[in-house]
């Protein structure tokens, strides 16, 4: 090949390469800060929200609190300190904690979303809610329904963030509202939310209350834990989670697992996406208060329902950033 050619190639391979590196350092960086992606429908929405700012040509980085509201504060100034242009936030805890890495962020310019509330933090653009209510409401209703509303019932609930908290608030407000003669004879706490803490719970609440009729619980995970637990005592006795989760799928299948419902985590990830990737690239302005969003029409998965469940990784490509 002519020297000159040769050179002349090379130097024009550089500049592009140049030019490549200069487009990659100039997209904008978003930081997510997980509360615990062991969870399936927590792993669902990072994922979907990392995929769609993927798909907008826009970099990410993820960090998992694991319940860790100490190591969250850390990891916001960590972001903060890397100079990303935006962070969303999934509170793995006291809310009150991260209060002042969050103002430090909006003092560096850096814009804020988040997963669920952020109580105190005025300066959140997008909030992407859970529809934490609405699966309290469905759930509180089916199990009005499936009991004939009387009778003792217990509850399973987790760690007592303001994400899940609302679960059991507003199923506790259905129960009282719609079957007041449905008594919750004990609320117990499942730490970590997962089968094999819940179960020896459910053991327990089993053994107390020989006459239950029902267990509700606070995600698929503790709710394949107690219909094991109930399953295995031989008793009659419903049982009902919620998320939609694999777990909870095989729950429903196996005929342990009386409902769960999807709270349609793919949704509410990838929609928030699209949100901050229209504001960073600047085609819409960023809102002057809070705009918050979440989805409705939340399938339930029972036996008659079953059969159209998905898992969560078959309705979006997962980049996996684990």
């Amino acid at each position: 090949m002519n020297t000159t050619l040769k050179t002349l190639m090379l130097g024009t391979a550089a500049a592009l390469s140049l030019s490549a590196n200069a487009q990659a350092q100039d997209a904008p960086v978003v930081g997510i800060l997980g509360a615990n992606y062991a969870i399936e429908s927590a792993r669902a929405q990072y994922e979907a929200l990392a995929a769609g700012l993927k798909e907008q040509g826009i970099e990410f980085r993820f960090l998992d609190a694991q319940l860790d509201i100490n190591r969250q504060v850390s990891q916001i100034d960590q972001f903060v300190n890397e100079g990303v242009d935006a962070i969303v936030v999934n509170v793995a805890g006291d809310p009150n904690a991260v209060l002042g890495p969050l103002n430090r962020a909006e003092e560096a310019g850096v814009m804020v979303f988040s997963i669920g509330a952020t109580p105190g933090f005025e300066a959140t653009l997008v909030q992407a809610d859970l529809p934490s209510e609405e699966l309290g409401r469905l759930s509180g209703e089916y199990i009005c329904a499936e009991t004939g509303g009387t009778g003792q019932i217990a509850m399973i609930e987790a760690i007592d963030i303001p994400v899940l908290a609302a679960r059991w608030d507003s199923f506790t407000t259905a129960i009282e509202a719609n079957c007041p003669a449905l008594d919750i004879v004990a609320r117990e706490r499942a730490i970590p939310d997962d089968a094999a803490t819940a179960r020896p719970i459910a053991e327990n609440l089993l053994t107390r209350f020989p006459e239950i009729k029902a267990i509700w619980t606070m995600g698929d995970g503790p709710a394949l834990g107690a219909a094991l637990a109930v399953k295995s005592a031989g008793r009659d006795v419903i049982v009902t989670g919620l998320n939609g989760e694999e777990q909870g799928a095989q729950g429903v299948q196996q005929g342990v697992v009386d409902a769960t419902w999807d709270m349609l985590p793919v949704q509410i990830g990838y929609q928030l996406s699209q949100k901050i990737a229209a504001i960073l690239k600047g085609e819409a302005e960023a809102p002057s208060e809070t705009e918050v969003f979440t989805v409705t029409d939340l399938p339930i998965w029972s036996a008659e329902t079953i059969a159209d469940w998905k898992a969560y990784d078959d309705r979006i490509d997962y980049p996996g950033i684990q």
